[in-house]
């Protein structure tokens, strides 16, 4: 049997893991959960990184800044860095990226973005309307992949026509096909493509009167010295990303959950108070943020491997999330929990700029959803996996529903 993770530990079948694995990608809990017990701390030979996959040292990484570094983290593969130019924020360290999360930070903010919820919901119910009356309709393709892309777009001016090609250029950067350990020219592609898009972007706005968005907040920043030419080109192609991908596959793994368990979707039916919680649940259970990169910045021993200076590691936050040394039942979805202790969008000092924005945009999604919907049944053999192993979810996510007269 040809597996991601071998059930067997014995010499004669050692234990593998390997987060480019396509089979590993549908159901990755079990092999997390095998390696969490017999490897903790795991080195990858193919790929020449190291995994962490319990909650007490991914989340010591995410505290120890100074040992687990962002500088150069940008993914997996050894030659990303390389061949992706412009930086992004989060592949940086104090105090740069403390200079660049200063001009951002403000916009992202769980009181700045409530002026949004109106706007998130007018978007939801006009992405619903047209499948109301066909009883059928895709969690991904058909709200999913829009709804981020354009709540994002508007932060940055990124017209409706150019959506498609920007949420187009970010999908082939990010596609990884089965067991492939170095970036295609697929992805090399995508980059650029994202990268000329935003060049172009810039320039067009560069001479327009000054704005209090997120684009006019960069454009400023690089005109006072806060920020360079290249890393507000790095941050668009982030936002264009982040902001879009990992919500996109939240909602999807949040619709796949919530019909799996269809008693806790009950629950949030008769009170949507409880949708809330049932966002938590899902981050902690089934987060769309897999694999978040780090570089070690100095020598460290950890459960009695060495990792030097330079290692690229990669901090497993769905099995940390899953630990049970950490969580009672951690396979039990339980939107009750109440847990906020999980890492599904880091902690500390590099802890995800877009959480609040996520949590907004799911919280209204199923609130809609389960308004006009309630009783969702996914279509198994409709579903298609994304593949790429930082970003963990549905490329379609197919339902059908009794129509409402």
């Amino acid at each position: 049997m040809t597996s991601a993770v071998a059930a067997d530990t014995t010499a004669a079948s050692p234990l593998v893991l390997d987060p480019y694995s396509h089979e590993f990608h549908w159901d990755p809990y079990p092999y997390y959960r095998a390696v969490r017990d017999a490897d903790p701390v795991y080195f990858n030979e193919k790929g020449g990184f190291w995994l962490l996959t319990r909650w007490d040292d991914v989340n010591l990484a995410l505290r120890d800044f100074r040992t687990f570094i962002n500088t150069g983290a940008v993914a997996l593969e050894k030659e990303a860095h390389d061949v992706m130019p412009y930086p992004m924020f989060i592949g940086s360290d104090p105090p740069d990226h403390t200079r660049q999360r200063k001009v951002l930070a403000p916009l992202m903010t769980p009181a700045a973005l409530a002026a949004l919820a109106g706007v998130i919901r007018d978007k939801t119910r006009k992405l619903l309307a047209p499948h109301l009356r066909r009883g059928r309709f895709d969690f991904v393709a058909d709200l999913g992949c829009y709804l981020p892309m354009d709540v994002i777009a508007g932060m940055i001016r990124v017209p409706d026509a150019d959506q498609d090609r920007v949420r187009r250029l970010a999908d082939d950067l990010i596609a990884r096909d089965d067991m492939q350990h170095e970036l295609s020219q697929r992805n090399i592609d995508g980059y650029i493509g994202l990268a000329t898009y935003f060049e172009e972007h810039v320039a067009r706005h560069a001479a327009m009167p000054s704005s209090d968005d997120m684009l006019g907040l960069m454009l400023s920043a690089r005109a006072d010295g806060t920020m360079t030419h290249k890393e507000v080109i790095g941050n668009m192609i982030l936002l264009a990303i982040a902001g879009n991908e990992t919500t996109t596959k939240l909602i999807g793994n949040m619709a796949y959950r919530l019909w799996q368990h269809p008693n806790q979707r009950s629950l949030c039916v008769q009170d949507p108070s409880l949708i809330e919680k049932a966002v938590e649940e899902t981050l902690r259970f089934d987060g769309s943020s897999q694999i978040i990169v780090r570089r070690v910045g100095r020598d460290i021993e950890l459960r009695g491997k060495q990792l030097r200076v330079g290692d690229r590691v990669g901090l497993c936050l769905i099995s940390a999330n899953r630990d049970e040394r950490h969580y009672a039942n951690p396979d039990v979805y339980d939107i009750r929990r109440g847990a906020r202790d999980h890492m599904a969008f880091g902690f500390g000092l590099h802890s995800c700029l877009g959480a609040a924005l996520a949590r907004l945009e799911t919280r209204i999604v199923f609130e809609e959803v389960l308004r006009v919907m309630p009783d969702y049944q996914i279509v198994e053999a409709g579903l298609t996996r994304a593949h790429n192993p930082n970003v963990r979810g549905f490329s379609t996510c197919p339902a059908t529903f009794s129509v409402i007269a």
